[in-house]
């Protein structure tokens, strides 16, 4: 047995563990990159609006003194181009104001500012469209006069400009606070995806090398398979061989003790038997008459049991070792093999179909070429229940094929038990000679086996 792998179980309960541990720590390093970006772009947004809150505020004193200007310059210079400037900036400061009462403004004192800033420009804003109106109705400044740059109008713009700074100042506050809780949240934030990116190469890193490891146990697994099915293989061949080279010495053995009996039973069997027909026929030739005539019916039923055992005697020298297979030749072998004309008990017919001559062949090849087709045909009169049975043999070049068929009932080769040592036997006599057998059958379609035996050069 090959050795086992070490640590492959602990291996295998790893890994889940660090695909699991992996998979955690990545979701966590997606949700701090994702509460990350919402936070920069909440924190982006409200720096944006506060940043629009100076903005505003900046503009709206501009366009407030720009529209204070144009008032004053119209009331030095009755110049319709400056009352046209006021209505534009007055418009303006509207506008921005508006969009400044629209923000929404953190805590009470920030919009109470926003408060008494709409109504001190509110108050600017009415102070300049009566200016305008005493301008256009022939009183105020003379053309050419200078416009007081003190007095109500003044302090008007100081407490303007006052509020505005101090809602400007809460602004920039904000900005800068936002900046420094911003930035310590991207610190802290920083801060832990580096741990968790970290803590993710880490458990990657821990499951390439046991992915490795698992890679290196998987070759090694299979390096093991592989010697030991080759091992396997190796020795499934010597046992085969083994086994073929004991069916061949088995076989051998065997036609060798058959030759040995038919000789045996030739020789001395058949010798007595011969001898004994010989001296009961001298007996009743020498017997007077008086003496043989009781004793006829007796006498003759001891010829006939003699030529029966004779003739038994002879079948069985025959199915041991056919004498026609030395005498005659392989041809003329298979030809006694149709004496009997009956297959079996369904009185079926025996064709054949050989040739004039076969060639030369070993004496092996030929008593192994016999033994096919003696073993074919006994399993077609014992099992194939066949009305018709054919046997032929042709010679091709460099091989000599012999086929059996029958119309019997036939059967399934791929459920072939092991029963069938008759086909077994087949198998393994063309094995010995290196040919190939093919066993053409179906339930109800008959059987062909086919022997192609190779041709001695």
């Amino acid at each position: 047995m090959p050795p086992e792998p070490s640590h492959p179980p602990r291996l295998r309960r790893a890994l889940p563990l660090l695909l699991a541990a992996s998979l955690i720590l990545g979701l966590a390093w997606l949700a701090s990159s994702q509460w990350q970006s919402t936070s920069s772009r909440a924190a982006l947004e409200r720096l944006r609006t506060d940043a629009e809150r100076v903005h505003h505020l900046d503009t709206l004193l501009l366009q407030l003194l720009d529209a204070e200007s144009s008032v004053r310059g119209y009331l030095l210079s009755r110049d319709p181009a400056y009352l046209g400037r006021y209505r534009d900036g007055h418009a303006r400061v509207v506008e921005t104001l508006g969009a400044l009462r629209a923000d929404d403004w953190h805590g009470e004192a920030q919009r109470a500012r926003l408060a008494e800033l709409a109504a001190r420009i509110d108050g600017k804003l009415a102070a300049l469209a009566r200016g305008v109106e005493q301008g256009q109705g022939g009183q105020g400044a003379n053309p050419g006069a200078e416009a007081p740059a003190d007095g109500p109008g003044k302090q008007a713009m100081d407490d303007i400009r006052r509020i505005a700074d101090a809602l400007r100042g809460a602004a920039l506050a904000e900005i800068d606070q936002s900046l420094e809780t911003s930035l310590a949240r991207f610190g802290s934030v920083h801060r832990l995806n580096l741990v968790l990116g970290a803590g993710v190469l880490a458990l990657l890193l821990a499951l390439l090398v046991a992915l490795y490891r698992q890679s290196l146990l998987r070759e090694q697994l299979a390096g093991m398979l592989h010697s030991e099915n080759e091992r396997l293989h190796a020795e499934v061949e010597q046992r085969t061989t083994e086994l073929s080279s004991l069916a061949t010495y088995l076989t051998d053995t065997r036609e060798r003790e058959q030759a040995r009996l038919a000789r045996e039973l030739h020789d001395e069997l058949g010798a007595l038997m011969t001898a004994a027909k010989l001296d009961a026929g001298w007996i009743a030739r020498k017997l007077p008459a008086a003496v043989m005539e009781p004793l006829r019916e007796r006498f003759d039923r001891l010829l006939d049991t003699l030529n029966q055992g004779i003739a038994i005697k002879r079948k069985v020298v025959n199915d041991l070792r056919p004498p026609l297979l030395a005498d005659l030749g392989l041809v003329e072998a298979l030809r006694s093999l149709a004496d009997s004309a009956a297959i079996g008990d369904h009185d079926g017919r025996l064709d054949l179909d050989l040739p004039e001559q076969a060639p030369e062949l070993p004496a092996d090849t030929a008593l192994a070429l016999f033994r096919i087709a003696q073993e074919a045909l006994t399993n077609v009169r014992r099992h194939a229940r066949a009305t018709r049975a054919t046997l032929a043999m042709r010679v091709e070049p460099g091989a000599i094929v012999l086929r059996i068929a029958d119309d019997g009932v036939g059967f399934d080769p791929a459920r072939l038990g092991r029963a069938r040592h008759g086909l077994a036997g087949i198998a393994h006599r063309v094995q010995m000679l290196s040919g190939r057998l093919r066993v053409d059958s179906a339930p109800g379609r008959g059987t062909v086996i086919e022997a192609r035996i190779p041709r001695p050069a």
